[in-house]
């Protein structure tokens, strides 16, 4: 019975997750500070179009993610979210383990107004309600990537960073990048 009651908290916390109104997605926006065009652009010109799961993914994303990031640090410019499979291989996306891109559920970004992706993930290590499962402080590019996790609580949470896009090691705010 207890094992019940906590898997039906943890299904009670992924449905909790903020949603859009109508008003927005039909509005262009997925959410109140990130357009369908931030969360969708792509300079290959390959096509760039999201199904309704992978819209959906992006919607959770741009409300349980990157709203709180930019309630913190100011605007953030969004440098890849979704990508088709094309878009992915023509970037050079990782492939196995598939992109967290593919399915809308990755983001990289970089703060607008100074912060560092180090400062940005400092914050985030404190922040144990953002449904992260994977952030990696990508030192080679200076972006931030993170990966939203779709079950409910407990989050992975795995803090990494790379210094080539290759080798990736833990990290965490102690660590020098």
């Amino acid at each position: 019975m207890r094992a019940l009651l906590i898997a039906g908290a943890a299904l009670l916390a992924v449905f909790a997750l903020r949603r859009p109104s109508l008003s927005q997605v039909t509005s262009g926006q997925a959410s109140p500070h990130f357009s369908w065009d931030e969360l969708t652009t792509t300079g290959t010109g390959l096509a760039n179009n999201p199904n309704g799961a992978q819209r959906m993914n992006l919607e959770r994303l741009a409300f349980n993610v990157l709203e709180p990031v930019r309630d913190q640090f100011g605007p953030i410019r969004i440098t890849s979210a979704f990508r088709s499979s094309a878009v992915n291989r023509a970037v050079g996306g990782t492939v196995s383990p598939p992109s967290s891109h593919l399915d809308g559920r990755g983001v990289d970004l970089y703060a607008m107004q100074g912060a560092t992706a180090a400062q940005i993930a400092t914050w985030l290590y404190g922040q144990t309600s953002i449904p992260l499962r994977q952030i990696i402080l990508e030192s080679h590019t200076g972006h931030l990537h993170l990966e939203m996790q779709q079950d409910g609580p407990p989050y992975l949470r795995q803090f990494l960073q790379t210094q080539d896009g290759r080798s990736y090691f833990p990290w965490t705010p102690s660590t020098v990048t």
